[in-house]
């Protein structure tokens, strides 16, 4: 058995670790040099300090993932518009499920599960931070009529991955907005 932990030791073993450390101080420089920010390190606009979510479904779903990424960001989520520093408006979120292929009998084999919302967002002086616009994914999954309940339940658990990938998108516009 060899030694998995050896020890540096003499000039050859300070050279490596000097290299080692150049390396990676190089490789940091390089990587914020070129604007890389990790992911959820942006700002929000400044202005949407305290924010009123405006939505035709004001206890649905998206509400609670839109308000969940505000507060992830510093936001503030206030239920009175008249608090509200800004207005974040779902214009549309529209869910649909269709059929992708069928076998020779005519079953379903894959079903196609798309979301599209539309947003905008602006001051609570009514001047537009974020244009209106849409967003749209989908995601395909395999049916087996054997299997009906565990295929509801992955339908339910696409549809909740839509729609927070859709919402992390749209904080990613709207933190754009900000710079």
């Amino acid at each position: 058995m060899y030694a998995i932990n050896r020890r540096r030791t003499g000039i050859h073993g300070a050279l490596q670790t000097l290299l080692a450390w150049a390396l990676l101080l190089g490789l940091l420089s390089a990587i914020t040099g070129c604007g890389f920010h990790p992911r959820g390190s942006s700002a929000l606009p400044s202005e949407m300090a305290v924010t009123f979510i405006k939505s035709e479904q004001p206890y649905g779903s998206l509400v609670d993932d839109f308000s969940a990424a505000l507060q992830a960001q510093g936001g503030q989520v206030t239920t009175l518009r008249s608090e509200a520093t800004a207005i974040l408006h779902i214009v549309s979120n529209i869910i649909e499920k269709r059929v992708l292929s069928v076998d020779t009998d005519g079953k379903v084999l894959e079903f196609e599960t798309r979301q599209t919302i539309r947003f905008s967002v602006e001051t609570s002086e009514k001047l537009p931070l974020v244009e209106e616009q849409e967003i749209s994914m989908a995601k395909d999954y395999i049916f087996s009529s054997a299997e009906v309940l565990s295929t509801e339940r992955e339908d339910r658990v696409v549809r909740k991955v839509l729609q927070r990938n859709l919402v992390n998108l749209a904080m990613l516009r709207i933190t754009a907005a900000a710079q």
